[in-house]
């Protein structure tokens, strides 16, 4: 579980402010999904240069909130966009969406446990 979303790492990166933390995780609950909306349209419109920089930014927001495993899943996404790769991303993107509501789960209740 750690890889879905590193709590102590992630505090340790903002010096353990808890506020801030609860911010970026409601931001990052927010805009993710938004994110896999926009990369899904642009893989159905076969768009690969759009879909690889929406996987680039869904890496950037991965790392801020530690989220290890999505990150990694958006990388390789990003890799394949580059070379072209629909497919590749497409399988990814499932893989991304499923741990991403593991993940979403574990911000959840790190957010509301105060």
């Amino acid at each position: 579980m750690r890889d879905l979303f590193d709590i102590d790492q992630f505090l340790a990166s903002l010096a353990h402010d808890k506020e801030l933390a609860r911010e970026l995780v409601d931001a990052f609950l927010e805009d993710c999904p938004k994110r896999v909306a926009e990369l899904t349209e642009a893989l159905n419109a076969k768009d690969a240069a759009r879909g690889t920089k929406l996987a680039h930014s869904l890496k950037g927001m991965c790392g801020v909130v530690r989220a290890d495993v999505l990150g990694r899943l958006a990388l390789d996404m990003e890799y394949a966009g580059r070379d072209g790769n629909l497919d590749v991303m497409r399988e990814r993107l499932g893989v991304f969406i499923g741990d991403l509501e593991r993940a979403r789960e574990l911000m959840i209740r790190f957010r509301d446990d105060g």
